[in-house]
C-alpha cells in the first residue's frame, strides 16, 4: 500500500512539473509558440552596418557573453562607448518582433547613447530629453523593414510595459520603445485608442483627455470602419500567429501518392503558319470590300516561312540580314523607317496626284519664329459698331452725332442724327 502511494505520489509530483514547464514556456513566448526554451534575437546597426544574430536567453536563463555582444551592438556609436544594456529591454524587442512575424533584423537607429552624445544632440538637433532613457540602456529607436510601422506601434502599446514613441515623418521613420513607466507620445486619438483597448482599461490616456469606456469603441467601431478593419488586422496577426516550430506527426499509416509525378503532356501545334500572297509591284495590292466601295489599299502581313519539321532540312543561307538583325536587335523596329506614303494613295506610283499636291513644310521659317521673344505678330482690333457709338456719344456731350462718321466696314450707313438721353 505504502509502495503505491509513493507511486502515486511520484506521478502527481511529475504532471506538476510538466504543467509548470508547460506554462513557463506559455508565458516565455507572447505569441504562444513553443520557442524550445531559447530566445534569439538578430539585430542591424543602421551606421556602422554591424549585424549581430543572438542566442541570448536559453531555459529563461540570461547567456553572459551573448548579453555582451548585444551591449556592443546597441553601443554610442559616435564614441563606441558601450553601456549594460536593460534585459527586459531585449525581451520586450524579442516578444514584439516574434508576434508580428518579422524575418528581418531589427534595424537599430539609436540605442545606448553617453550623456556627452545626449547633450550634442540636445543643442544640434533638439527633441531629445536630458534624462533620456537612451542614457540608461533602457530605451532603443528601431524599426522592422519588413512591417508596418503602425503596427510596431500598436503591440509595443498593447503591453503597456514602457514608454511607445511614433515617429512616422522622421527620416528614417522608427518607434522608440523603453522599459519604463508606461507611457506614449504622441496620445494616440479617442477612437483609435479604444479599438486598440475595447474594455477601457489601459493607462494610456487619448488625445482629448479623460478615460476610454467601452461605448467609445462601439462608437469608433460604427464610425471609423476603415481604422476597425486596420485593428482588426493587428489583432488577427496577434491573435493567431504563425508557429516558429512546425511539427508533423508521423504516425502510420501515411499517405501513399497512386503514381509518381509526371510532366504535364500537351499536345503540339504542328500546323504551318499562312503564308501571304507575293506582293504586288510597289509593296501593296488594292482589293475591293465591296462591289459599291471604291478600291482601298490592303497592307498584307509580313512573309514568314512555316517552322521546318524535324525531318526537313534548313537552307540557312536564304536567311536574309534583315531577318537576323530583327532576332538580334528587336529594337530596332521601334525606329526602321518605313514607306507608308505609298499605301496613302490610290495608286503606288510617287507621282500620284494626291502626293504632287502636297507642299513640305518651311521647317526654317518655323524655327525662325521659334527663335523670336514675341512671335505672336501684332493684330490690331477695331471696336465694334456699339462701342464706336457710345464713344462718340461720350465725347460728345450734350450735341448731337452725325453717325455717318461710322465708315467701319465701308458702306456708310443712311445718315441719321441721335441726341445723348438726358
Amino acid at each position: 500500500m505504502r509502495v503505491r502511494q509513493q507511486a502515486l505520489a511520484a506521478v502527481v509530483v511529475a504532471f506538476a512539473l510538466v504543467a509548470g514547464a508547460v506554462v513557463a514556456v506559455s508565458a516565455d513566448n507572447t505569441r504562444g509558440t513553443l520557442d524550445s526554451g531559447k530566445r534569439t534575437i538578430s539585430f542591424y546597426n543602421i551606421h556602422n552596418k554591424e549585424t549581430l544574430t543572438s542566442t541570448f536567453k536559453v531555459n529563461g536563463k540570461y547567456v553572459p557573453e551573448e548579453m555582451k555582444k548585444i551591449n556592443w551592438i546597441l553601443r554610442d556609436w559616435r564614441k563606441d562607448e558601450p553601456t549594460t544594456m536593460a534585459p527586459a529591454l531585449i525581451d520586450l524587442l524579442w516578444e514584439i518582433h516574434t508576434e508580428l512575424g518579422s524575418k528581418a533584423p531589427i534595424h537599430i537607429i539609436s540605442g545606448y547613447r553617453s550623456r556627452a552624445t545626449n547633450e550634442m544632440l540636445r543643442r544640434t538637433v533638439g527633441g531629445q530629453a536630458s534624462q533620456s532613457r537612451h542614457i540608461l540602456g533602457k530605451a532603443a529607436d528601431v524599426h522592422f523593414p519588413d512591417v508596418p510601422l503602425r503596427m510596431l506601434r500598436y503591440s509595443a502599446l498593447i503591453r503597456q510595459r514602457g514608454g511607445v514613441g511614433y515617429y512616422p515623418t522622421s527620416n528614417i521613420p522608427f518607434v522608440h520603445i523603453d522599459v519604463d513607466r508606461p507611457r506614449a507620445w504622441p496620445r494616440l486619438p479617442r477612437p483609435e485608442l479604444a479599438l486598440l483597448f475595447p474594455t477601457g482599461r489601459t493607462v494610456h490616456v487619448p488625445k482629448d483627455g479623460g478615460h476610454l469606456t467601452p461605448a467609445d469603441a462601439r462608437k469608433a467601431r460604427a464610425k471609423n470602419t476603415a481604422l476597425a478593419a486596420q485593428v482588426d488586422a493587428f489583432f488577427a496577426l496577434r491573435n493567431h500567429p504563425k508557429s516558429l516550430v512546425q511539427t508533423a506527426a508521423l504516425t502510420p499509416p501515411l499517405p501513399k501518392l497512386l503514381r509518381l509525378p509526371q510532366p504535364a503532356r500537351r499536345p503540339v501545334e504542328q500546323a504551318a503558319l499562312p503564308v501571304a500572297p507575293a506582293k504586288a509591284a510597289g509593296g501593296v495590292t488594292l482589293a475591293s470590300l465591296s462591289p459599291e466601295l471604291p478600291q482601298s489599299p490592303t497592307v498584307h502581313a509580313v512573309e514568314r516561312t512555316a517552322p521546318a519539321s524535324s525531318d526537313q532540312t534548313v537552307d540557312t543561307a536564304a536567311d536574309t540580314s534583315a531577318d537576323l538583325e530583327d532576332e538580334v536587335y528587336p529594337e530596332e523596329l521601334s525606329y526602321r523607317p518605313f514607306p507608308v506614303a505609298r499605301m496613302l494613295t490610290a495608286t503606288a506610283s510617287p507621282d500620284d496626284p494626291a502626293l504632287a499636291r502636297l507642299v513640305h513644310p518651311d521647317f526654317a521659317r518655323v524655327l525662325e519664329i521659334m527663335d523670336q521673344r514675341d512671335p505672336v505678330p501684332a493684330v490690331a482690333l477695331r471696336p465694334g459698331v456699339h462701342q464706336a457709338q457710345r464713344k462718340l456719344i461720350a465725347s460728345a456731350g450734350d450735341v448731337s452725332v452725325d453717325l455717318s462718321l461710322l465708315d467701319l466696314d465701308g458702306a456708310r450707313p443712311p445718315r441719321q442724327k441721335l441726341a445723348k438721353q438726358p
